[in-house]
């Protein structure tokens, strides 16, 4: 994106390349085309919930849209217009959780961090008895189409573990290093000054994902139309008169409103839904083509999640000038093609026929070799066979013509597909059972599909658990499974640390913090 000789270009070329190569089969081992699966899985995932909680370091910058009239929420403390800075849910039950009274806000820096949910410029005056203290709903339509930076995989999440690794070394660079607290006040403030000033007015805000997807949006009062403001039920008071337990929030232990945040959350486990986000998938930014090394705490595995931490500041020089020229220089008006649907194609197609191939329930060779077959038939000529042509026939099943036939998504959904499929007739072809099923499940390995992950069967009063900030265990990211809304956390180690902030020891409170996992921690 820099010119015809940045790494960007010359490690595109590379992919390019391997897109258009059989895998290399040497008996049981397969190289596939390096990072192509990551950058197919960065766009599978976008804006997802399921797949950006599983793959939540992510390594990737889209421009977003936000269309003109889209419902957006934000809550907190008081019924007066909102200005400046702030946060926006995209659900409201996401926003009902941060509508109500907060404490005195830290000071910058050195004390606990202040998170962007609670009102950057007021606070609720301490007067009456706390309880009795209001909430409030703000719901908004957008005034225009707000322009916005998509930070993928969960890029809201204050961890240690990782999400937070290309916001601030790449986006940020290196600015908030050093520093003690979260720092989500000085996130915000350092990301609108950048809009402003380095990007000259061409973005509007921040789009990440924690529990929910939110925006950092810089000016409430350019952006925003006001729809209504309404005040939310009070911390334990009864919503009916009368003798009787009182709902909402009483011997369940704070539970409705975070109940109905995560049905809310798991509601767009598959996506955000309606158009609200549009993304532009022709032209990103991604950290998997620069020759980064990426996996080098697990180089075991090339599906471990991948760090920035290690990197020198020079080794990302490059990525952070391609995203300043992509911000800089695109032109909005061009039309995106939507690749995400074409990956969601790929997905549903062979998701299951995959995992079926690999998983040894077809015991002889025979059946593995007609359940291929059949795969395969509709791309077969018997009259002519060729494997080369077979596999491009397969690969291009989903790719309407007039695609783009360049870019960093063409190229890597290409990659995967034909990956898919030559890997297939190379299985079909093997005289050794056991070879084949390796080269299958080598495959399944490389693709490393969030979907593989999902619950089956979940009843209507549950939900598909996997870790989410700040709730989640190892078990759950390992394997996923249903629990009931109301209590979705479950027992063992705890996978974003024991605080559910960063790391084992290594906690980092708040009042929001506290507030918040007051909300969760009460599920267990």
């Amino acid at each position: 994106m820099t010119g015809t000789n940045s790494p960007t270009v010359l490690l595109r070329a590379l992919l390019l390349l391997f897109s258009r190569q059989l895998p290399i089969f040497a008996a049981a081992e397969l190289t596939f085309p390096p990072n192509a699966n990551h950058i197919f899985n960065a766009i599978h995932s976008s804006m997802r919930q399921w797949g950006s909680s599983l793959h939540h370091n992510g390594m990737s910058f889209f421009l977003a849209t936000v269309p003109e009239g889209t419902q957006l929420y934000h809550g907190n403390s008081s019924p007066d217009p909102v200005n400046g800075t702030e946060w926006l849910a995209f659900e409201p039950e996401h926003a009902m959780v941060f509508a109500g009274p907060h404490g005195p806000p830290p000071d910058k820096g050195t004390r606990p961090y202040k998170r962007i949910q609670i009102p950057l410029q007021s606070e609720q005056k301490d007067s009456g008895n706390k309880q009795e203290k209001a909430g409030w709903l703000h719901t908004y339509t957008a005034a225009k189409d707000l322009r916005l930076l998509y930070i993928d995989g969960m890029s809201a999440a204050k961890t240690e573990n990782g999400t937070l690794d290309s916001q601030d070394r790449i986006l940020l660079r290196d600015a908030l290093e050093g520093r003690p607290g979260m720092l989500e006040r000085e996130r915000a403030d350092l990301m609108c000054a950048m809009a402003r000033v380095n990007y000259q007015g061409r973005l509007d805000g921040i789009l990440r994902m924690e529990a929910g997807f939110e925006i950092i949006l810089c000016d409430f009062a350019r952006n925003l139309q006001e729809v209504r403001v309404t005040r939310v039920k009070p911390e334990g008071k009864s919503s009916h008169p009368g003798p009787g337990p009182r709902p909402g929030r009483g011997k369940k232990g704070d539970l409705d409103g975070a109940k109905l945040w995560y049905k809310a959350i798991t509601a767009r486990y598959n996506g955000i839904g309606g158009n609200r986000v549009i993304l532009n998938y022709d032209k990103f930014v991604t950290a998997y083509v620069y020759g980064l090394d990426l996996f080098r705490s697990s180089s075991s595995n090339s599906n471990s999640l991948p760090r920035l931490s290690h990197l020198f500041a020079d080794e990302l020089g490059p990525i952070r000038n391609d995203l300043d020229h992509l911000i800089m220089n695109h032109d909005r008006s061009e039309a995106s093609f939507n690749w995400q649907g074409v990956a969601d194609m790929v997905v549903q197609r062979y998701a299951h026929e995959l995992r079926y191939l690999a998983s040894g329930q077809l015991s002889t060779l025979q059946e593995l070799h007609e359940e291929i077959e059949n795969s395969l038939g509709p791309f077969i000529d018997y009259g002519d066979r060729n494997a080369d042509v077979e596999a491009d026939r397969c690969s291009a099943q989903f790719v309407p013509a007039g695609a783009p036939t360049e870019g960093l998504a063409s190229d890597a959904v290409r990659s995967v597909a034909r990956s898919i499929c030559s890997t297939m007739i190379e299985a079909w072809k093997q005289t050794d059972y056991d070879v084949a099923v390796t080269q299958l499940r080598s495959l399944v390995d490389y693709l490393s599909w969030t979907t593989w992950k999902e619950c089956n069967g979940c009843a209507d009063n549950e939900i598909c658990v996997i870790p989410i900030w700040p709730m989640g265990t190892v078990e759950d990211y390992e394997h996923p499974q249903c629990r009931e809304a109301s209590r979705p956390n479950g027992q063992g180690r705890r996978y974003w640390g024991e605080h559910g902030s960063g790391g084992p020891g290594k906690p980092r409170q708040s009042s929001w913090h506290q507030k918040l996992l007051h909300y969760l921690w009460g599920m267990i």
